[in-house]
């Protein structure tokens, strides 16, 4: 996952593509466990943010996960 995104955002990628890049990575290995879709945005999303430089996580509210969710899944 850190690969990736990684390789995804110094390419000049988005936010959008290092999910899906991640999720077709990590599927075949753990795409069946339960909460692999539902965590999986919001892991994205912090991995890129540390590739922005935000060092801290962002503090999770039902708004932003709102946001990050529509963003990477809808």
């Amino acid at each position: 996952m850190i690969e990736t995104v990684g390789r995804v955002h110094k390419a000049g990628g988005t936010l959008k593509q290092a999910f899906e890049a991640t999720r077709d990575a990590l599927a075949p290995e753990f795409g069946h466990g339960p909460i692999f879709g539902h965590c999986l945005p919001f892991d994205v999303q912090r991995l890129w943010d540390a590739h922005e430089g935000i060092e801290h996580p962002r503090i999770r509210t039902a708004e932003r996960d709102r946001a990050v969710w529509t963003q990477l899944q809808g």
